[in-house]
């Protein structure tokens, strides 16, 4: 939908009233009944298209816009996967533990705060608390460890994902040159599944990239 029809504006509003235990909306000339489930999908294939602010305030956007930026980094990421499995593994495992690791330090300083609230009369007297806040510095000295080890592994991983950068823009500026030769002539329109099934054909079926060995 590129432009939107006034009918729909009580939609957008959801102006629903109660009417002998249904519930309505009424739509043009005429009211219908209205459900909590209903959800409205408003579609554009126009990367350009413009909408007022008024209709920005009442819809939630979300942009499905392939742009070089992002589609270089999803070809990076296959890349990596293809050429560098148990680097690609590596990846991901850390970014999984460092997720892990600032919940766990956010439960730690909770879990401090909350000592903190509970506890009664002077702190330097309550040995119990002492003995929590020491546990709790403990295990938090602990996790931040991990963290920094972690951090140092996921550099050497963006050092050989580094190395992919090159094949991973030129891929991208691929696709952005098939699409621009549309204006050369309307048939050529190529969509992005057609170039990533492409791309994965080339990636693993090529007997030339075969051998080339994978350091």
């Amino acid at each position: 939908m590129e432009q939107i029809d006034p009918i729909l504006n009580s939609v957008l509003n959801k102006e629903v009233q109660k009417a002998g235990g249904r519930v309505l909306i009424r739509v043009g000339d005429s009211e219908i009944d209205y459900s909590d489930k209903f959800v409205l999908y408003m579609i554009t294939r126009d990367p350009n298209a413009a909408f007022t602010p008024d209709l920005c305030s009442r819809v939630t956007f979300v942009n499905f816009t392939v742009t070089p930026s992002s589609l270089q980094s999803q070809c990076l990421n296959i890349f990596l996967k293809e050429e560098r499995p148990d680097v690609d593994k590596k990846r991901n495992d850390i970014v999984k533990l460092q997720g892990e690791f600032k919940v766990k330090l956010r439960l730690l300083e909770d879990q401090l705060l909350d000592e903190l609230n509970q506890s009664e009369g002077n702190i330097l007297q309550n040995n119990k608390l002492i003995k929590t806040l020491e546990t709790l510095q403990k295990e938090a000295a602990e996790v931040a460890e991990e963290v920094s080890k972690a951090d140092e592994t996921m550099k050497e991983v963006e050092d050989v994902q580094q190395e992919y950068v090159p094949l991973a823009n030129m891929a991208s500026r691929i696709f952005f040159s098939l699409g621009s030769m549309s204006s050369v002539h309307f048939l050529y329109q190529y969509s992005l599944q057609y170039f990533m099934d492409i791309l994965f054909s080339v990636i693993q079926k090529s007997e030339k990239l075969k051998s080339i060995p994978r350091d």
